[in-house]
């Protein structure tokens, strides 16, 4: 089995403050892999490590058995091209429309010509499964549509890898259950590694082909979908059945 990205012995802290306490994890190369757990646990906060935008205190991340701890700032720059990122709330410029935002990354990275990137713009916002979209701005948009545009943005560059931090946050059932497909259909489409940081567990059981449960600074159960619904792990029952009773603390 490859690997697209393993995380050793890695810790972090801000002050006395201790987010991760020593996560080993290993990111199975062109499958879905969701990280689950309470908030606070510093999900959000690895997605940052997984791709170099923030160090980890203590240990080490290899993606494609490089460490990224041990990476000049050229390197990283030149290594995060291989990472595309679906923030929680796309992160759309809102002074640009669809077609710029889509265009960003390709105008900022590559050498292509005008119609060299039209071309892409058009192919990425199709598989996204927008069309004649290109003129409308941000603020026209509805939040699944955004979450659309900025997963276009997020392939522009055709990377190894995409991230995607909560990606159903703040939408209705329908939208969430079409944005799991988005999710799905894209790792189809492109045969990338993908990593999807959520909270939630219909999404999660629907799509992953992976999942680690973060608690406490640790992994407290990696395994595949089935393994989750039938462990006795208590963290991941108390998890997955929404109570208050049990190890995880409450606060």
């Amino acid at each position: 089995m490859e690997y697209a990205i393993e995380c050793i012995d890695l810790h972090k802290s801000f002050g006395r403050h201790q987010i991760h306490k020593g996560i080993d994890l290993k990111i199975v190369k062109g499958a879905i892999t969701y990280i689950i757990g309470p908030s606070g646990t510093g999900k959000s906060v690895l997605l940052k490590q997984l791709c170099g935008l923030m160090p980890p205190t203590k240990g080490r991340v290899l993606v494609n058995g490089r460490d990224l701890t041990q990476m000049k700032q050229s390197e990283l720059t030149e290594m995060r091209k291989k990472f595309g990122i679906l923030f929680q709330n796309a992160a759309l410029f809102d002074s640009m429309n669809v077609f710029e935002n889509v265009a960003f990354p390709l105008r900022e990275h590559t050498k292509l010509s005008k119609g060299e990137i039209s071309k892409i713009v058009s192919e990425k916002l199709r598989l996204v499964g927008l069309r004649d979209v290109e003129q409308k701005m941000p603020s026209e948009l509805s939040g699944g549509m955004r979450k659309r545009v900025g997963l276009a943005r997020a392939i522009a560059l055709e990377p190894e890898i995409i991230l995607y931090d909560e990606p159903t946050t703040g939408l209705d059932p329908i939208m969430c259950d079409a944005v799991d497909n988005l999710i799905n259909d894209t790792q189809k489409e492109l045969g990338i590694t993908s990593i999807v940081i959520s909270h939630d567990i219909e999404s999660t059981l629907k799509i992953a082909d992976y999942i680690a449960m973060l608690y406490d600074g640790k992994v407290v159960l990696y395994g595949t979908p089935e393994e989750f619904k039938t462990t006795e792990n208590p963290y991941v029952r108390q998890f997955f059945s929404a109570s208050k009773e049990g190890p995880i603390n409450i606060i």
